[in-house]
């Protein structure tokens, strides 16, 4: 199935202006049509769920940029993509265990916070 950038936009959750960025930057290649108008497809969509989720976990614009890079190059770069995603996850799993320590502490203040309030009201 194809898509016009606005049903794409509405598909996905992004802007146009976002998908267009996302065009220039090399993150996504799009086909256009006879009209040079960009015709966006099903693979597209699963594309961009895949950088949503790794610009989500924190993966910098340049490390997503190469990974698309090498997406588009073919399997002769799947060593390098691999390298670049298991990094990030060893990032990925550092920064959850510090959100973690830091949950942690917020909710060790929360009891204390609600344990002085009460405290108060008694």
């Amino acid at each position: 199935m194809t898509y016009s950038i606005g049903e794409f936009s509405k598909l996905v959750g992004l802007s146009g202006y976002t998908l267009r960025f996302y065009e220039k930057e090399g993150l996504i290649k799009v086909n256009r049509d006879e009209n040079n108008v960009r015709i966006y497809s099903d693979e597209n969509k699963l594309w961009i769920e895949s950088l949503l989720h790794l610009k989500n976990t924190g993966m910098s614009l340049k490390d997503m940029k190469r990974f698309a890079m090498w997406g588009h190059m073919g399997d002769k770069t799947m060593e390098e993509r691999l390298d670049l995603l298991r990094n990030h996850r060893k990032k990925v799993v550092e920064d959850l265990e510090k959100l973690h320590q830091s949950l942690e502490h917020l909710d060790k203040k929360i009891d204390f916070y609600e344990k002085e309030v009460g405290d108060c009201f008694s």
